[in-house]
């Protein structure tokens, strides 16, 4: 296999990836050389910054993000690469999502053909020696680099939309800044692949769309999008256009003051907040699929459909949404096995509240299935974010906090700036392990990203606020419990509004939670006692909520 890796190491830079610059060719033959040698559990992001691009010492990837978006570029360049040239290629070379290890997969032998083949002469140490040179040759490089994007492979199962990535368009009234239009359009690739439910494809030009032998698989949606610098002052107009019909279903401008020599921090800042309107699942082209999909406009996969009614119930917490999306599940798992995201999303929702209702089941028998569950998902698929979420979650909720801890720590890592795994690492510090100021900060990470999210780190902040003694009306709980009907967080605007001695906003939470079937603190206890909160929170919200029926009984 060693010879066989390097063999195909040549020849993916030989006609794939003959545009690799100097830095590229040296980490792809860093990586491959580590892992061969044996040495693949040090690929960690500070030996990679220091060993190949020169990072001091003091490295940190917290500040520093060139390695993950270097391989990032790397691993979607590969993935182009065994769509076209080397698809015929006997060794796969791949970097999954989220580590730096590469991997080497055999592929299928082709049908065998009609004529005669000779055996390829054994192994020699010549032949060694050859294959090693050409990888010290590989260092030196050749030609500038070119950012390609993955395309799924013609044999893999639908995971979500793909979301194409043209060139941005852009203008300035000053020369010696062409680059940034494709660096806005390299980066935004790299955020957007962060959100893993996404296949992100950028673009030469748009030919690629027309056909031909550089056609891409299909998108579903088209991201265009244009950057003017006058002066101080940058705008970026970006459209989301459908990719079947070309219509607009989305736009949005963003304005940016530009100060002296930080056009990199604009480009930065403007990625990111593209990439948290786009990509985020709670975001746009998750709200246009899941309308697609109701209105059937377009076909799709059925485990992406359970996965899109998951989402849409995580996004507000209503109950009537709960119960379709886990029918769909147990609909698709009847017909086959689920694929790891699928399995992980329907272990959450077992987890849920709701679950107990819908199912029958008692509260330890729904956490025993969902962690079975959340351990098969992660067993199969350790990389993506679901089933690293259910694998935390449900160690959570089991009292198995040292995982908990080391399986959150490690998404953090991985996923650095995707407000949703953040936001929920950060809520569940807070909520169940008591490791409030870290989790706040998370949250706060996430909302720099995407202002917002789920309920779920907005009853977080609040609850931590109400443990801090800070019992000030909170615009943002307010608004949440308006819009849903999940007692824990109507149960949370109670505990904050008894606290305040506000006796109006205690007694329309306390008839909106009597319409629910909560008539009386035994129920509400009970709807606590059914999350996976810690036993100190559940005790803090139940002490306000004795005050507020208190309250309600002296009127």
């Amino acid at each position: 296999m060693k010879l066989s890796v390097l063999e195909e190491l040549h020849r993916a830079f030989d006609s794939g990836l003959d545009g690799a610059s100097d830095r590229q060719r040296s980490l792809l033959s860093y990586l491959v050389t580590e892992e061969l040698e044996g040495r693949g559990e040090r690929l960690k992001a500070y030996s990679i910054a220091t060993e190949v691009f020169g990072r001091p010492k003091d490295f940190d990837p917290q500040l520093d993000s060139i390695v993950r978006v270097e391989v990032g570029r790397l691993r979607q360049a590969l993935e182009r690469y065994y769509l076209a040239e080397g698809k015929t290629a006997p060794i796969v070379i791949t970097i999954p999502k989220g580590q730096y290890r590469p991997v080497f997969t055999a592929a299928a032998p082709p049908p065998p053909a009609s004529v005669e083949v000779r055996q390829a002469p054994p192994a020699t140490p010549y032949r060694l020696m050859a294959a090693l040179t050409l990888l010290l040759a590989a260092l030196v490089g050749f030609l500038a680099w070119k950012q390609f994007a993955a395309a799924p492979a013609p044999s893999a199962a639908r995971r979500g939309p793909i979301v194409a990535i043209l060139p941005f368009d852009f203008h300035a009234d000053r020369d010696g800044l062409d680059y940034v239009g494709g660096g806005l359009q390299a980066d935004l690739a790299d955020i957007l692949s962060e959100y893993q439910w996404l296949t992100v494809i950028p673009l030469n030009d748009e030919a690629q769309l027309a056909g031909g032998a550089d056609q891409i698989a299909r998108p579903d949606f088209i991201v265009r999008g244009s950057l003017r610098l006058i002066g101080d002052q940058a705008r970026a107009t970006v459209l989301l256009l459908d990719g079947q019909t070309r219509e607009a279903r989305w736009t949005k401008s963003y304005d940016f003051h530009l100060r002296a020599g930080e056009i990199m921090a604009m480009q930065r800042d403007l990625v990111s907040a593209i990439g948290r309107d786009v990509g985020n699942p709670f975001g746009i082209v998750a709200d246009i699929a899941h309308a697609q999909w109701s209105a059937n406009e377009t076909p799709s996969d059925e485990a992406f459909v359970c996965q899109l009614r998951a989402l849409h119930y995580w996004k507000t917490l209503k109950s009537p949404d709960y119960a379709p999306a886990r029918r769909c599940f147990d609909d698709a798992a009847a017909k086959g096995p689920l694929d790891p995201t699928s399995l992980a999303m329907d272990s959450i929702l077992t987890l849920d509240p709701q679950s107990l209702r819908f199912s029958g089941r008692t509260l330890p028998e729904a956490r025993a299935e969902a962690s079975q569950m959340a351990s098969q998902a992660f067993d199969r698929n350790s990389v993506e974010f679901f089933p690293r979420a259910a694998r935390y979650i449900t160690a959570l909720c089991t009292g198995d906090l040292e995982t908990f801890r080391s399986v959150s720590r490690e998404t953090v890592e991985r996923f650095p700036n995707n407000p949703v795994a953040l936001a929920d690492v950060g809520s569940r510090l807070i909520l169940s392990s008591g490791d409030a100021p870290e989790g706040v900060a998370l949250i706060e990470r996430a909302r720099a990203i995407a202002p917002d999210l789920t309920p779920v780190d907005t009853m977080a902040i609040a609850i931590d606020a109400l443990g801090r003694g800070d019992y000030a009306n909170r615009p943002r709980l307010k608004r949440a419990s308006d819009q849903t009907d999940a007692a824990p967080v109507l149960v949370i605007e109670l505990a904050l509004a008894a606290a305040r001695n506000d006796p109006d906003e205690s007694t329309r939470v306390r008839k909106r939670l009597v319409d629910l079937g909560f008539t009386d603190q035994k129920q509400i206890d009970a709807a606590l006692d059914a999350t996976c909160w810690s036993q100190n929170i559940r005790d803090l919200v139940k002490s306000r909520v004795t005050l507020a029926f208190r309250e309600s009984h002296a009127h």
